[in-house]
């Protein structure tokens, strides 16, 4: 039967950090989170493609809002246009 020793050696299964556990107590002795293998072109690729899409999203927002801008100021037209005279609302101090 082998010897089993105090410390137990793991990895992360979401991040893939080397972990070192005691085994009767399960504290985390140390941890090596593993380094990203990013460049920088890939990096600088990502950025400009999401600013791509952010502008994209900006200039379709503001299409839609002077659109709805435009539909807006119609019904206010027409509402003012086809508006009745009014009468002078009753204050009640003329119901005396």
């Amino acid at each position: 039967m082998a010897k089993r020793t105090p410390r137990l050696e793991l990895r992360c299964p979401k991040c893939q950090a080397k972990l070192v556990v005691e085994r009767e107590t399960g504290l985390v002795l140390h941890s090596e989170e593993q380094k990203p293998n990013y460049s920088l072109e890939e990096a600088v690729t990502k950025i400009k493609s999401q600013k791509d899409k952010s502008d994209e999203l900006f200039q379709k927002a503001l299409v839609d809002e002077r659109r709805r801008q435009a539909g807006l100021e119609e019904k206010f037209h027409k509402a003012f246009e086809s508006r009745d005279e009014l009468d002078e609302p009753v204050r009640p101090f003329d119901l005396d």
